[in-house]
Formats: C-alpha cells, sequence, structure tokens
C-alpha cells in the first residue's frame, strides 16, 4: 500500500494522540493530529517541554471580569513571564478583593512583595540610590516648598522619585490620597504588568526619568557615540553584534541592582577636595543646601543627608564607586583612558563648583 507507516509507528503516534486527548481535551486532539501527521518525536518533545499552562481558576474570575474594566492590564499580564509560570494576581494582589463592591481590599505590591521570588534583585535594589530617592527628595529643603502639583502624581518630583522604598505610614497615606502608581518601585523600569526583563534593559527604560534641563542624562547618552551606537543598533542599522553600552551595561553591570555613582547627583563629597580653592567652593555649596552652617560645622540635615546617601562621606566610599566605574570601562577601554576620562568630569565639576559657588 503507497505511503503506509509501519505498524509499530503507528500504533506509536496513536497512543500519543489518545493520550493528549486525555489531558488537553480538543486543544489536544489537533495537537495529537499534527503529531501523527508529521510523524516526528521533535514536535511531541517539544509539546512536552512547553505544555500550555492552565490558567488558575481564581485567575480566571479576574480576567473575565478586567477584559473589561482594565483591558490594558490584561493584555500586558497574558503576555509577560509571570503568567507562563503561573504567577497569579492573587500572589501579588491577595486573594480579598473578588468583587467590584471591594476593589479597596486588592493588595497594592510592594518590593518585599516581588522579594517572594526575587530576593536577591530586591536585596540589591536596597543598596542601591534609588532605594533612597524618595527619602532623597524629602531631603531637599526646597522640596517642602513647592506646591503639591510638582511634588505629588506623575509629573512633578514624586513622578520619579517614588520609586525609592517607603514607611508603611507613606504607604499608607499614599493609599489614602488614591496614588497607586510607584509603591512597588520595581515596576519603574519593569513597568507593569508585562513586567519585562527585556524592556528594563533598553536605555529608554531611564530615560523616562532621567533627562530634562535639571538632569539631563538621556540627552547626553543619546547624543554620545555610545547612545548613538545603540540606537542605531536598535533600528537595524548596525549588526546586532556591534559594541555599544546602554546606561544598564555601565551602571548595573552583571544585572546589580545597587545602583550609585561616586559623586552622586549633586556632585559633592566629603571629606572635601585637597585643591584649596575647590575646598572652598564645595564648603560653600553645602552651605547652601543646609549641610553646613555659615561657620562650615555640620547641621542636622547633614544626618538626612546620610540616611538618604545622597553624598558619599568618606573617600574610601567614593574611591569604591569609582573604581567600580573603571572596572566596567576596562572592558572596552584601557584602563588609562578610563581613568582620563573620569578625571575631566572631575575638572569639570570643579569648574562648575567654582561658578555655583560665586552664585551663591
Amino acid at each position: 500500500m503507497r505511503n503506509s507507516k509501519p505498524s509499530h509507528l503507528w500504533r506509536r503516534t496513536s497512543v500519543k494522540r489518545v493520550w493528549l486527548y486525555g489531558l488537553y481535551g480538543v486543544s489536544g486532539l489537533f495537537l495529537g493530529v499534527a503529531l501523527v501527521t508529521a510523524n516526528t518525536d521533535t514536535g511531541w518533545a517539544q509539546a512536552q517541554k512547553n505544555p500550555p499552562p492552565p490558567k488558575p481558576v481564581a485567575d480566571v474570575v479576574c480576567v473575565n471580569c478586567h477584559k473589561t474594566v482594565t483591558p490594558g492590564i490584561v493584555e500586558d499580564y497574558m503576555l509577560s513571564k509571570h503568567r507562563q509560570v503561573m504567577v497569579g494576581c492573587a500572589t501579588c494582589h491577595g486573594n480579598e478583593h473578588n468583587s467590584p463592591s471591594n476593589v479597596a481590599k486588592a493588595k497594592i505590591p510592594t518590593p518585599d512583595t516581588c522579594a517572594q521570588c526575587h530576593p536577591q534583585r530586591v536585596d540589591e535594589f536596597k543598596k542601591g540610590k534609588h532605594a533612597l530617592s524618595w527619602a532623597s527628595m524629602k531631603a531637599m529643603p526646597t522640596m517642602h516648598f513647592q506646591p503639591m502639583a510638582l511634588t505629588q502624581g506623575m509629573k512633578g518630583c514624586g513622578g520619579c522619585h517614588k520609586i525609592g522604598l517607603k514607611s508603611e505610614a507613606e504607604i499608607k497615606q499614599l493609599k489614602e490620597e488614591g496614588q497607586s502608581y510607584g509603591l512597588a518601585s520595581c515596576d519603574a523600569c519593569h513597568t507593569r504588568h508585562s513586567f519585562s526583563v527585556k524592556e528594563a534593559r533598553q536605555p529608554q527604560a531611564c530615560q523616562t526619568c532621567h533627562m530634562g534641563f535639571d538632569h539631563p542624562q538621556w540627552e547626553m547618552y543619546s547624543a554620545s557615540k555610545h547612545g548613538v551606537r545603540y540606537l542605531l543598533k536598535q533600528n537595524n542599522t548596525l549588526p546586532a553584534s556591534t559594541a555599544a553600552p546602554t546606561c544598564q551595561t555601565c551602571h548595573m553591570p552583571k544585572g546589580d541592582h545597587a545602583v550609585g555613582t561616586a559623586w552622586g547627583f549633586l556632585a559633592v563629597r566629603l571629606p572635601l577636595p585637597e585643591d584649596e580653592q575647590w575646598a572652598k567652593d564645595q564648603t560653600t555649596i553645602l552651605q547652601g543646601l543646609g549641610v553646613l552652617d555659615p561657620d562650615g560645622q555640620p547641621t542636622e540635615r547633614l544626618e538626612v543627608v546620610k540616611a538618604a546617601s545622597v553624598a558619599r562621606l568618606t573617600q574610601e566610599e567614593w574611591q569604591a564607586r569609582r573604581n567600580q566605574m573603571i572596572d566596567v570601562c576596562a572592558q572596552c577601554h584601557s584602563r588609562k583612558f578610563a581613568v582620563g576620562e573620569l578625571k575631566k568630569g572631575d575638572d569639570m565639576i570643579r569648574q562648575a563648583d567654582r561658578l555655583m559657588a560665586e552664585g551663591i
């Protein structure tokens, strides 16, 4: 008989078909028929390796309701890794909210929620500057004199600084004010509800906050050769193998979430520089910030600066961060070149401090 199959092969594929039908129902039948038609073990092995995960019963209820109420959230979740590995809605939001009448019972995740599955990354995050951004915002004297519109919501300082850790009292207050974004911190970069690692590795993930007239890191990066080459990789002008670092390459080596720099955002530090004029200028700036009094003595605000890690306060701490950056640069450049370029940055800070001190 033409195109007939050996009996042992037919029996083997038939057993697969029956087994699949019993396991997956109608959808399994179509998969089983496809395997029989292909008559290969490759497809069967792949199906065993990556079977479609069953949907938790509670999630069926959540999804059916939220398809109507918040369809975008459902679309993101269905595309997420969480969905693939069966991390359900209740894992992050609890199971007390189960109807439109008790929405307030839905738990808003915090970094500790994420730590249930990602303890190492959350531990790293808590050691970095992002975790301190909420405290550092409050440490700025001028912040407390700003209109509420500039300190709360998505358009003010709080829109970015909410990535920082908050006390239970602060979280409670924010919830009472109707603010839910930013309590989890992690979703500032891994936006909800897809929580994509790939997204968070793109430089655009940093652009949301690190841009603008008062902190134009994105503008500097995107105009640099580092940024230009990476953006050309993204639009396929340059090959994928082209060397082009992102923000994360240098500031999160090997995925380390303990982000931090030697100089910090304000570019001030202790001990003061050995250069006499530079030391005077930095003293003037620290007095302007309220960290030192008119006599150059520390004020109570220094303790706030310490708690928020706004500046490096020992030479050892500063040098450790500087060495970390040199090690990263040395992956592509010579160490001599890296040290020289960072020295140029130091000189720019020194000159800028001279102008700032004159203005104060």
